[in-house]
């Protein structure tokens, strides 16, 4: 049965009461009389004062979960096209539970003995919204997974949105919410989805056809990305880098430019080792000449970035400074 604006209103805010430590900002569980973080017995509805610290409980996920520091009460969604990788990557959190629409509980499983051996969570199938929020109400532990609020529909996927942000916020937990992507390779839906989220992570292809997991937005780490593939198992590795790179893009959507094809704007470095004969394979740089700089480089403000990405891949980062090793001291050729 439809609900009406009035009770999808309920549901979005009234599904849980916000009460929170006032004295650190802990979510509190309704029962609850002393806060389990510091020991407070003073909590508050919707309001805190979060004077005293308390260590920080985040988990660290496998795979590149590895780049997000999940704190409790977070909520992250993903998207990307068909064939990406998403559930794939949404397994690695080894979630208590997976609900779906997407598959049958079968192949859901098939997918789990694949990639976490020994690990297999709850797989329920549903078909509506209206069965989400039952049985939600049942679940009382995390993380859980939803593959995928798409299936559902415009106007469905925002109420179990609004549901499974709900239940992450009520129970103090980790959910993650699958989305599939649009042709123009935004996450479909309403755009209001995405906000509701601590982070929102996409899996896209590189333009050299390699598969990246890219954070578009998180509230725990920088704007960060790293490249994965499939082994002939299926298990989730590395990519092989086997040539000399430059990092180019913007934050979150760095990517691996091979030398010396044609588009690169970061390729001084490649450029001037190559002309010496001293670019070798698995390096990476990021620079342009400037020969009114000490080095002979200049490089883009977001270098420290674009090491730590060529870096995750495997690649060995080459800096101005290191250029003169490299040479023996010896200036750079300019053209």
């Amino acid at each position: 049965m439809a609900k009406t604006k009035k009770e999808e209103i309920n549901i979005r805010t009234s599904l849980f009461d916000r009460i929170y430590c006032y004295n650190c900002a802990t979510p509190w569980d309704k029962e609850e009389v002393i806060c389990p973080k510091c020991g407070s017995t003073t909590s508050s509805t919707m309001i805190a004062r979060p004077v005293m610290k308390t260590d920080e409980d985040f988990i660290r996920y496998s795979g590149p979960w590895q780049m997000i520091p999940w704190h409790p009460s977070g909520a992250v969604c993903i998207f990307g096209g068909a064939g990406t990788g998403k559930s794939s990557i949404s397994s690695l959190i080894k979630p208590r539970w997976w609900i779906t629409k997407e598959q049958e509980p079968k192949p859901a499983s098939n997918m789990f003995n694949r990639l976490t051996p020994g690990w297999m969570p709850e797989i329920a199938a549903v078909d509506n919204a209206d069965e989400v929020e039952e049985l939600l109400k049942d679940i009382k532990e995390g993380p859980i997974v939803i593959d995928s609020l798409t299936a559902f529909g415009l106007k469905e996927s925002l109420r179990i949105a609004h549901l499974i942000v709900n239940w992450t916020r009520g129970n103090n937990d980790r959910s993650l919410s699958i989305l599939q992507a649009t042709q123009q390779g935004g996450a479909a839906g309403y755009t209001e989805i995405p906000h509701l989220f601590d982070a929102v992570i996409n899996i896209s292809i590189d333009p050299w056809g390699v598969r990246c997991f890219r954070i578009h937005k998180s509230r725990w780490s920088g704007l960060e990305n790293a490249y994965f593939t499939f082994d002939e198992n299926g298990q989730i590795i590395l990519p092989e880098f086997n040539a000399a790179y430059t990092v180019e893009g913007n934050a979150g959507e760095y990517f691996l430019h091979p030398f010396p094809v044609r588009g690169a704007k970061w390729d001084g470095i490649a450029r001037a080792l190559a002309e010496q004969n001293a670019l070798e394979p698995k390096m990476a740089s990021a620079a342009q000449v400037a020969p009114y700089m000490p080095s002979g480089f200049v490089q883009p403000m977001d270098y420290v970035e674009r090491r730590s990405f060529a870096e995750r891949a495997g690649l060995t980062w080459i800096s101005p400074d290191d250029v003169f090793d490299l040479l023996n001291n010896e200036p750079i050729n300019e053209e």
